[in-house]
C-alpha cells in the first residue's frame, strides 16, 4: 500500500518525490483536526504517503527488517491492527507535543509511515530483545560491520527520538511521532498478543539439534525479558514523554484556548487573485492573552498576516464588536524573514498604508481589507488582501483528550516494560 500510494503521488517527478499537491491533499495537518474533527481521516492518508524516494526506501526497509518477525508473532490481522493503531497514536503524540513546543508547526503537513513502523519497533523490542543485528557503516571507503543486540540498538534509536524531539525544535522530522508510536507498540502488545502463539514460537526458538535429534532447551534457567540497565533507560525515556504529556494536559486544563481559521484573497497590483488559508491561535490565562498559532499555507500570505499581527489587528479584545479604519500614519511597517530554501532566507519589508476591518465580540478580526507595499530583494510591489473568518473554535476538549491518552499510553508502556516484558519475550536478551 505504501509503495502503490508513492507511485501515484510521485510519477510526475519521475518517482523522485511526491508532488506538493499530494503532500497537502493527503498530509496530516493537526490544526485542521483541532478545528474540524471530521478531518481525522488524514491521519490514515498521511500514514501511507511519503515525501521522496529516500523517505519511502528507508521506511520500507525498516518495515521489512523488523515487521516480518512481529507479523509472525502476532498474525496478519493483529499485526495490521498494531500498525494502524500505532500510526494513530504517533499522530496524536505529534499533535500534543507540537502544541506545547511550536504551535505554528500544527499547520505543517506531515507524511510518512514512520509512526506506524515505530510501533512495530516497540513491539519488536519486547518480543525479540535478544536478536542479534548486523550494523554497518563506512569509515572513509572501508565498510565496518559489527553485531549488536536488538534491545541495545532500539533503545539507542528511541533515545535519539526523545532527545532530538526536546532539543531540536527547528527540525522538520516528527521525532515525537516516532517516540509516541514506539511506546504505543509496547503498550498495545498485551491487547493484541496471542499467548498460545507466543508460547509455540518461544518453544520453537528454544529448539536445538543434538546428534541430529531436535532438543527443546528449557528456558527457565535463562534470564527472560529485558535486563535491569535496559529497563532503567527505557523507563527514564518513557518518563520524559510522560512528563511532556502531563505538562500539555496541565497547560490546557488551566488555559482558555481559541483557534481561528481565515480565508485570504490577495492580489499584487493589477495581477491575478490568489487564495490562501491562515490560522490564528490565542491562549488566555489570568486575563493575559498569548498568541499561540500564526501560520499560513503560502509564504506571500505569511508576510501580510505577520504585518496585521504586528500591528495588533488580528486579535484585540479592546476592539471587540467594533469597525476600524486606519491610514498609513497609524500603521507600522514590519520586516519578515522568509525562507526561500533550507539554507537561505530573504528579508521582506511590509508597509501597510490602509486597513479596514470588523471584529467579533471575542476580539477576533472577522473580515478586513488591507492595502500594503511589499519590498523584497530590492523590488517594490503593491498588494491588496481580504481576510474572512471561516472558523472560530476552542480545541481545548480535543487537546485535553489527546494529552490524557498520551499520559495513559506512557503509563501503560512503563507497566509493560517494568512488569510484563517476560510474558511476551520470544528471544531473551
Amino acid at each position: 500500500m505504501n509503495t502503490l500510494v508513492y507511485i501515484v503521488t510521485s510519477w510526475q517527478t519521475g518517482f523522485m518525490a511526491s508532488t506538493e499537491y499530494w503532500i497537502v491533499k493527503l498530509g496530516f495537518e493537526p490544526v485542521y483536526m483541532l478545528l474540524n474533527p471530521y478531518s481525522v481521516y488524514k491521519i490514515f492518508t498521511a500514514m501511507f504517503t511519503h515525501a521522496n524516494l529516500l523517505h519511502i526506501f528507508f521506511n520500507m526497509y525498516f518495515l521489512y527488517l523488523f515487521g516480518r518477525a512481529v507479523e509472525r508473532a502476532l498474525g496478519h490481522a493483529r499485526y495490521l491492527a498494531l500498525y494502524l493503531l500505532s500510526g494513530v497514536m504517533a499522530a496524536l503524540f505529534h499533535t500534543v507535543f507540537m502544541f506545547i513546543q511550536d504551535p505554528n508547526g500544527l499547520a505543517v503537513p506531515s507524511v510518512g509511515a514512520s509512526g506506524a513502523i515505530s510501533g512495530v519497533l516497540g513491539a519488536y523490542m519486547i518480543l525479540f530483545p535478544g536478536t542479534r543485528l548486523a550494523a554497518c557503516f563506512f569509515l572513509f571507503i572501508f565498510p565496518v560491520c559489527f553485531e549488536l543486540l536488538a534491545a541495545y540498538y532500539l533503545v539507542f534509536w528511541f533515545a535519539l527520538q526523545v532527545l532530538e524531539g526536546y532539543f531540536s525544535s527547528t527540525s522538520t522530522v516528527a521525532f515525537f511521532a516516532h517516540a509516541g508510536g514506539f511506546i504505543a507498540g509496547m503498550a498495545l502488545l498485551p491487547l493484541l498478543a496471542d499467548r498460545a502463539r507466543l508460547e509455540a514460537m518461544r518453544l520453537y526458538a528454544g529448539a536445538r539439534r543434538l546428534f541430529g535429534i531436535i532438543v527443546f532447551l528449557p528456558q527457565f534457567y535463562r534470564h527472560r525479558g529485558l535486563n535491569a540497565p535496559t529497563k532503567a533507560v527505557l523507563l527514564t525515556l518513557i518518563g520524559m514523554l510522560l512528563a511532556g504529556s502531563a505538562a500539555a494536559l496541565a497547560f490546557t486544563g488551566s488555559t482558555h484556548i481559541e483557534f481561528a481559521s481565515y480565508s485570504i484573497a490577495w492580489r499584487p497590483g493589477g495581477g491575478t487573485v490568489h487564495q490562501d488559508i491562515a490560522f490564528l491561535g490565542v491562549a488566555k490565562a489570568r486575563e493575559l492573552a498569548t498568541p499561540l498559532l500564526e501560520a499560513t499555507q503560502t509564504l506571500p500570505a505569511r508576510v501580510l498576516v505577520k504585518a496585521l499581527e504586528y500591528n495588533g489587528l488580528l486579535y484585540n479584545p479592546r476592539l471587540a464588536g467594533s469597525h476600524l479604519v486606519l491610514g498609513s500614519k497609524q500603521l507600522r511597517s514590519v520586516k519578515v524573514e522568509v525562507p526561500v530554501s533550507p539554507f537561505q532566507t530573504v528579508s521582506v519589508l511590509v508597509k501597510p498604508f490602509y486597513f479596514e476591518g470588523r471584529y467579533n465580540q471575542a476580539g477576533f478580526l472577522e473580515n478586513s481589507y488591507t492595502q500594503a507595499t511589499v519590498i523584497a530583494m530590492g523590488e517594490l510591489a503593491s498588494v491588496e488582501a481580504r481576510l474572512t473568518l471561516t472558523t472560530l473554535k476552542s480545541p481545548k476538549p480535543l487537546i485535553e483528550s489527546m494529552a490524557l491518552l498520551a499520559v495513559l499510553t506512557s503509563l501503560a508502556s512503563m507497566y509493560v516494560v517494568a512488569y510484563r516484558d517476560e510474558d511476551y519475550v520470544i528471544t531473551p536478551e
